[in-house]
């Protein structure tokens, strides 16, 4: 299983991450972005920001987190190479999460492409069969 693929988009950039849990595929779908933004195998760095998200869906958690992390690295001019998920949990609010980005410097040669959004508009969560294993899919637009 790859961790993402990128999908065929007229305009924006459209990808769906995997995982084997909704927290591994949505440190997946956070690759992905920060692929699109950066070559992120060059990128390095031990900064570290924290993120904290609450949702009432699994749609409106996996958006809100990229988008927090989109202006993380925006605000702070930084590229990511990866996000970890540290906790997760459904309360009586609703869903919560916390999580962390690493990552260094932003330098113009390993830019990409300028994200400007992560959208609402495409944006999926869904558990599917793939090899007799159950996993979990986030599909995302993002705005570029």
């Amino acid at each position: 299983m790859e961790p993402f693929e990128f999908k065929p988009h007229t305009v924006d950039v459209l990808f769906e991450a995997h995982g084997f849990t909704f927290e591994q595929a949505l440190e997946h779908a956070a690759l992905a972005m920060f692929t699109t933004i950066a070559e992120v195998h060059k990128v390095h760095g031990e900064a570290r920001v924290e993120i904290e998200e609450k949702a009432e869906t699994l749609e409106e958690l996996a958006a809100y987190t990229l988008g927090d992390l989109l202006s993380e690295l925006d605000s702070r001019e930084m590229f990511f190479n990866s996000f970890k998920v540290t906790a997760f949990k459904q309360t009586a609010a609703g869903l919560e999460l916390k999580g962390y980005a690493t990552g260094g410097d932003a330098t113009p040669e390993l830019g990409g492409t300028v994200v400007k959004a992560v959208t609402h508009h495409e944006i999926k969560v869904e558990k599917q069969e793939h090899d007799g294993r159950e996993q979990w899919v986030i599909r995302v637009l993002l705005d570029i």
